[in-house]
């Protein structure tokens, strides 16, 4: 039955997703929202001020709103937001966008991205995004000269490579570049995108490298670091975990995994790893090679999930290698959401630089994580349910979302979707790489480790090659507690589906506890628990 304050409810998620959509418009373009297209994101003091003073407008309005009054969803939705409305605060108040100097998401990276969604054909929208990149990129480098100024600087190996990448896109000529989707555009890559990238790479060599960090990479080594992290850890993982806690699970998780990956590499675990790494038929021969078996995987595990499911998502989801301009300094693969509007499948975006450095035996668990019944399942699920606030549909809540990807690993298992005890080796190198992830994460950004212990660490413990390694660590020094989420959000998703199993007994059904997981889109953990236990109660 509505209530009096469902309404209001229902208004107050419409207002914040516009105003998300309006503060953010490339991500309205990803979306497949075309109403921005003619703007770039405004990541000025002036554009968070904005964002704060209408933050905190809706969250004073919110708490008007009498939560006993709600239906229990609209309950889970007024808390959602008002979590959301919070962390954009909060994220602000620690100024990462301070020393925002990213190799995987920068403007280097993020703005050819865009032109992948932006309708080619809207060459007004186009043209006006790049007379208005030189402002963005004046923008951008406020923010790190005010971060020089207030002590937060990024690490030296991020700005390299962010300076690689500039200097060989700057070595593309514009007619070749990843803008040159019409002869049209040519006079705005010249003389607006081109120089301010030109802009960027000078202030980035000139006076940004010479004072980046070198040795002291993480988060504690900034102004108010501890505090960041421990936010950055609340906000990915949704959880009150601390960081020490978290290491010593991470410990302990890959003690567990590398026993189980000695019954099927023999005692001598460091030594099968090394002849692995060391046999060539092991890794891929060529680029189209891992292309085309990742599509042949990703076809296996589709036509495996109705056993598993009770709903499956209309939307297809498609193979796509990552671009030559951001690939070397990416990670092995990742996901791209369906629009809006459900009109474009969803990207399974596979890593073939330098294929005969990927494994083969660890594709199939990357295709299950990345793919079905991973992130394209879960995502493109929640796109799809019908009277679900729209900003929910889109909400990304690391801990649940990574969590499911790396529940899917395993479940892949009891699904048999590795064909042999190889590929299953290769979903527990993956699952250790998780574990480690912990240790890592909270090594450099809490503990004070270097970078070269955290690499020496994840090559002695895991089978990824150096190059991936490398992007990993790198990953984790500018993206602070984000590669927490996965292990921690997959323990807890696993201990409920067994709490859950030992209560019901025999009326515990795996195909209805993976129908209430995925049928509210991406929540808290807590948010979780709380539904799973309610529901194996009334069952």
């Amino acid at each position: 039955m509505t209530t009096p304050d469902a309404p209001e409810l229902a208004r107050l998620g419409e207002v914040y997703w516009e105003m998300v959509l309006s503060h953010t418009p490339t991500f309205a373009t990803y979306l497949g929202d075309f109403r921005f297209n003619d703007r770039l994101n405004d990541i000025s003091d002036a554009g968070r001020a904005r964002w704060r003073t209408g933050a905190q407008a809706l969250l004073e309005r919110l708490a008007a709103i009498r939560r006993e009054s709600l239906s229990e969803s609209d309950r889970v939705t007024a808390d959602i937001l008002k979590l959301q409305l919070d962390q954009s605060l909060e994220e602000q108040a620690h100024k990462f966008f301070q020393w925002d100097v990213d190799q995987m998401n920068g403007p280097q990276v993020d703005f050819p991205q865009l032109l992948n969604f932006h309708p080619h054909d809207d060459e007004a929208g186009l043209t006006s995004r790049f007379r208005a990149f030189p402002a963005y990129i004046d923008q951008y480098l406020a923010n790190l000269r005010a971060g020089l100024a207030e002590g937060r600087i990024a690490m030296r190996i991020a700005a390299e490579r962010v300076i690689g990448q500039l200097k060989a896109l700057l070595d593309t000529p514009p007619e070749r570049s990843p803008f040159a989707v019409s002869p049209a555009l040519l006079p705005g890559i010249r003389d607006s995108v081109y120089p301010a990238y030109r802009r960027m790479l000078e202030f980035l060599e000139r006076d940004y490298l010479p004072r980046a960090r070198t040795e002291d990479v993480g988060l504690w080594a900034l102004p108010g670091g501890d505090e960041a992290y421990r936010f950055r850890i609340r906000l990915h993982t949704t959880t009150d975990l601390e960081a020490q806690e978290i290491h010593r699970i991470g410990m302990e998780e890959l003690g567990s995994i590398q026993e189980e990956m000695r019954r099927i590499a023999g005692p001598d675990l460091k030594g099968f790893l090394e002849k692995l790494k060391a046999d060539p038929k092991s890794f891929f021969a060529s680029r189209e090679e891992l292309l085309e078996t990742a599509r042949r995987d990703l076809e296996r595990c589709t036509a495996a999930l109705p056993k598993w499911f009770k709903r499956l998502p209309r939307t297809l989801c498609e193979v796509k290698a990552i671009e030559d301009y951001r690939e070397k300094d990416c990670v092995a693969a990742f996901y791209y959401p369906p629009d809006e509007k459900l009109t474009r499948k969803g990207i399974y975006y596979a890593n073939t630089y330098e294929a005969g450095s990927r494994p083969r035996f660890n594709l199939r668990a990357l295709t299950v994580h990345e793919a079905v019944p991973g992130h394209h399942l879960q995502i493109a699920l929640a796109m799809e349910i019908e009277g679900l606030p729209r900003f929910r549909r889109q909400s990304s809540f690391t801990a649940y979302i990574e969590g499911w990807g790396l529940y899917s690993e395993r479940l892949a298992d009891e699904m048999g979707l590795y064909e042999d005890e190889l590929q299953r080796f290769g979903m527990l190198t993956y699952q250790a790489w998780r574990a480690c992830r912990l240790v890592v994460d909270t090594g450099i950004h809490a503990l004070r480790w270097t970078r070269r212990r955290a690499i020496d660490f994840f090559m002695e413990n895991v089978a990824l090659t150096e190059t991936e390694v490398l992007n990993e660590v790198d990953r984790y020094i500018i993206w602070p507690g984000q590669a927490l989420a996965y292990m921690i959000g997959k323990r807890e998703i696993l201990a409920l589906r067994e709490e859950a199993r030992a209560s019901m007994g025999p009326r515990f059904d795996t195909r209805d506890f993976h129908d209430l997981v995925l049928r509210n889109g991406a929540i808290p953990l807590s948010t979780l628990r709380a539904l799973v236990t309610a529901w194996s109660r009334a069952r």
